[in-house]
């Protein structure tokens, strides 16, 4: 099937217009112009003909055309012997409905050189001078290179020529016609040249399009294609109209840039109105193409609202070619989360604010007119390249397409990560706004000062709030001091609104929120969390009103040494084990407090001292023998007033291994006799790696260290301060003769301390000397019997209890659940034995260390008897509702639930009283 412009339509002949303009949309997907652009131009010259020839041919024509149509397709022939008039003009042939030229003649086909010779015949003279003027031109331009400039064709020469045949008569010009059509259509240069031209070139009538247009203009070949197919053929006749299209699209943007902005608008809408060969390129989207077909069918704007823009105004807007709006959404995003992060400059703060409502009421307008400006945006494109002249099809296609969507990848990233910083930004600088909102005319350290005491005030009002939030809230406050506030203490009152740093009093303001439980994170409800030990509640309640009254009335010196005093205790704090330990630190912190808990902190504050030192002490192959043995002798020895000499225990650092206690024996300038052995046998440098003899020597150390920690852990003061006199006692005297080297008297120190009762009962307690046949899965076995010995006993028998007491060796390496429960056994026995003789305050003490191994339900009655009788009646109603709330009972101290109900009948009895 030979190609015509009806098969490459794809479309039966018709005269409906709109017909032909769909099937050329159509064809547009197998012709795409970056694709395909030989056979885009191809297309448009086929829809160019087609429509010219629906304007042109008679309706009865068109019937009989498709009334003849055979069933293979559109080649039919509609055979015609319509004689020549007996005018003599030359016979004209019809096309048929497929665009092809269907002969009668051979005659007819035949394409001389030169005209035929009838034309000669009736030649009057003066018309032979303008076909002799054709051949001129045709030969002229036949003659110029492959590929020439299409700017050197000039419209001129035949403008002239036309003007030269313009005398001519009726039927003489239409023979000079049909010779034009004839010959002129070999001149044309292939359209792949169209790109070269300019409208200005245009405009001064040089170029193939300008040559094309003019001859257009007296020929008519548009208007009558199936003729100019018969002169030159259906490819040159291709090649005729795909330049004149081209000439038709510069006429066209010459025609709009005179026309101005009117030529790009409805006149009765006012909606933008785009060439149809830009409209695709120009919208790019097919849901913006959608979109403005639905606004031209109904004559207003459709509402449309892009939930997509709402979230990402930036990056849809720019995607549309709303270059400016995109910029400035991220623009003002920036603004935002800089002024946002900005928590000391009021002026970006307040801009900031500011800008929040700005920007969501432009999110929302965007989001409902962003098709409109994007239609606008591809109008704008389309009237640029206008302006630049550009109609050709490669240059106008790259110009009217929006290049700035190649970005929106990266334009995507960026605007999610300015949101991502609005959001963290923003809920940062409200939140300090409004903590800071009253204290900005107001002296930092009246601030500061006012948190703190509010924070010692809040822990010790509350036993449910731990240590650790109030020594975080200290650090906190020391570290910013250093660091923010270097000027506290210099006589000057520095105002909030002065501050170069806001953000940590910000910070500070939140911590104490959370300590006072005003957070909104946190909620308003503290949960209990394990049992609430009172003694060391009752202690610390005493020693933080002390500190608080003592914080309001210092100076900004005298707070900030409160503030590191009280930071110095929290590791001994820490390290504390037991009621009675950890009451005894909060007594010795300064300010000291007397009471009894000051009594019992010598031997406790001991105990954690010499407890820290052996914790370092058995890994540690860096100190020399006679710093130890001097440093452990000085602690066993050293009187109990001078204790508080030592302080707190520090933290110790990574590079130093070394015990915290390096300088407490510095005065002392007594030798023990281990020391003076060590002193005069030499010691292994630190920095040398240790010899066999020397390694054993240090692990005889290790062991001889770990031996010791387990003799003096016991819950025993009594044997504690009993091993202690053994041990020093065997580091004051003077080896024996026989010892040859280190390690072996480090094992003779070890074997003494073993040879003691006490210390031989905890070895054999924590399977130290068990070894295979007692295994120390028996432990609990042996727990287990005596706890059934507890239940029979009375409370007339404390002694039998304390023995037992003795003999459970607090080694954190055999806690197991039956050894907890017997630890609240005895301790709970006691508790009973001391409320009944009314000592409430040990009562408080032994069921405090009950609750410490085991929380059960039946030690908070009776504990909250005690209470009630000292008269703390706060903890006194905490405990009996702790009674009734706390799930479970051990049922200890008693073989079932009734007897335990029984013995405490009128415990219960007031704990119903007290009940709200």
């Amino acid at each position: 099937m030979v190609e015509t412009y009806w098969t490459l339509l794809q479309i039966a002949p018709t005269q409906e217009e709109n017909d032909i303009r769909r099937a050329y949309a159509r064809r547009l997907r197998d012709f795409r112009p970056d694709e395909d652009p030989e056979g885009f131009q191809r297309l448009v010259g086929a829809r160019d003909a087609a429509l010219n020839w629906a304007n042109t041919q008679p309706a009865e024509l068109l019937t009989a055309a498709i009334d003849g149509r055979d069933g293979v397709g559109w080649d039919v022939d509609v055979n015609e012997s319509t004689a020549r008039d007996n005018t003599g003009s030359c016979e004209q042939p019809k096309a048929d409905m497929t665009g092809e030229i269907t002969p009668r003649l051979e005659s007819s086909i035949a394409k001389p050189a030169e005209f035929p010779a009838e034309f000669e015949a009736i030649d009057d003279g003066s018309d032979r001078l303008a076909f002799e003027r054709l051949n001129e031109i045709v030969a002229r331009e036949k003659g110029r290179p492959w590929g020439t400039d299409p700017a050197v064709y000039e419209a001129q020469p035949w403008i002239e020529l036309f003007n030269l045949a313009a005398g001519m008569n009726l039927q003489r010009h239409e023979q000079f016609l049909e010779a034009v059509g004839r010959r002129f259509p070999s001149i044309l240069p292939p359209i792949g040249l169209q790109g070269l031209e300019t409208t200005r070139e245009f405009a001064e009538g040089r170029g193939v399009s300008a040559l094309v247009e003019t001859i257009e203009q007296q020929c008519r070949f548009a208007e009558r294609p199936a003729d100019l197919i018969h002169f030159c053929g259906q490819e040159a006749a291709m090649i005729y109209f795909s330049w004149l299209a081209h000439a038709q699209s510069a006429r066209n943007v010459l025609q709009r840039r005179a026309a101005g902005r009117t030529a790009y608008t409805d006149g009765r809408t006012g909606l933008p109105v785009f060439p149809d060969e830009d409209r695709l390129f120009a919208l790019e989207t097919a849901e913006l193409v959608k979109f403005h077909k639905e606004a031209i069918d109904r004559g207003r704007w459709p509402f449309r609202f892009d939930l997509k823009t709402l979230i990402l105004p930036g990056t849809r807007s720019v995607s549309a070619g709303l270059i400016w709006q995109g910029g400035l959404f991220l623009a003002l995003l920036a603004v935002i989360a800089m002024g946002g992060f900005s928590l000391n400059n009021d002026t970006a703060q307040l801009i900031a604010l500011t800008g929040i409502p700005v920007l969501l009421g432009a999110r929302i307008v965007m989001a409902v007119f962003l098709n409109r400006l994007a239609v606008g945006a591809a109008l704008q494109r389309v009237m640029y390249a206008d302006r630049l002249g550009l109609w050709s099809r490669k240059p106008r296609p790259d110009t009217l397409r929006n290049k700035w969507r190649e970005y929106e990848r990266l334009i995507y990233m960026g605007e999610v990560f300015l949101s991502l910083a609005v959001l963290v930004s923003v809920p940062i600088m409200i939140s300090t706004f409004w903590q800071l909102k009253d204290d900005m005319d107001r002296p930092v350290e009246t601030v500061v000062s006012e948190i703190v005491v509010s924070a010692f005030v809040a822990v010790a009002s509350d036993d449910r709030l731990p240590d650790g939030q109030l020594f975080d809230l200290i650090d906190f406050v020391i570290s910013s001091e250093q660091a923010n506030f270097s000027e506290r203490g210099k006589g000057a009152d520095l105002l909030v609104r002065n501050l170069g740093n806001r953000g940590w009093l910000a910070e500070l303001h939140s911590r104490e929120d959370r300590l006072l439980s005003q957070s909104w994170i946190s909620g308003s409800d503290r949960v209990l969390i394990g049992p609430a030990i009172v003694t060391p509640a009752a202690e610390r309640e005493r020693k933080l009103r002390v500190l608080a009254d003592a914080y309001r009335s210092a100076t900004p010196e005298g707070r900030m040494q409160i503030e590191r005093s009280l930071a110095a205790w929290k590791l001994t704090l820490n390290l504390a084990k037991g009621p009675q330990a950890i009451a005894a630190v909060w007594a010795a912190m300064p300010p000291r407090t007397n009471g009894p808990n000051l009594d019992a902190f010598p031997e406790e504050m001991r105990w954690l001292l010499i407890g820290k030192f052996l914790a370092n002490a058995i890994g540690n192959f860096v100190d020399s023998d006679v710093q130890l043995v001097g440093q452990f002798h000085w602690l066993l020895t050293v009187p109990a007033d001078r204790l508080y000499e030592a302080g707190p225990l520090r933290p110790v650092a990574v590079a130093d291994q070394s015990p915290p206690l390096a300088s407490v024996n510095e005065d002392n300038s007594d030798e023990t006799g281990v020391v003076r052995y060590f002193r005069e046998h030499g010691d292994r440098s630190a920095n040398e790696a240790p010899a066999l003899p020397r390694l054993n020597a240090a692990l005889a150390r290790s062991s001889y260290f770990d031996v010791a920690r387990t003799c003096l852990d016991s819950s025993s003061e009594t044997d504690r301060s009993h091993m202690r006199e053994v041990i020093a006692r065997s580091l004051a005297n003077s080896p024996d003769a026989g010892i040859s080297s280190s390690a072996d008297l480090w094992q003779t120190l070890g074997r003494l301390a073993l040879a003691e009762p006490a210390c031989y009962r905890n070895a054999s307690a924590t399977g130290r000397l068990s070894g295979p046949d007692l295994p120390l899965t028996q432990l609990d076995d042996r727990f287990d019997a005596i706890d059934d010995e507890l239940d029979r006993f009375t409370e007339a028998e404390p002694d039998a209890i304390v023995e037992i007491l003795r003999f459970i060796v607090p080694q954190h390496g055999i806690y197991s659940f039956t050894r907890n429960r017997l630890i609240a056994h005895s301790h709970f026995l006691l508790g009973n034995w001391f409320i009944n003789r009314e000592d409430y305050r040990n009562a408080i003490l032994e069921y405090d260390q009950a609750l410490d191994a085991k929380e059960c339900s039946e030690f908070y009655a009776p504990r909250g008897q005690a209470l009630q009788a000292l008269g703390d009646d706060k903890r006194a109603e905490a405990d009996f509702q702790r009674a009734r709330e706390t799930p479970g009972r051990c049922f200890i101290g008693n073989a079932n639930g009734d007897a335990l109900k029984s013995s405490l009948k009128t415990l219960v009895k007031k704990m119903d009283s007290h009940t709200p």
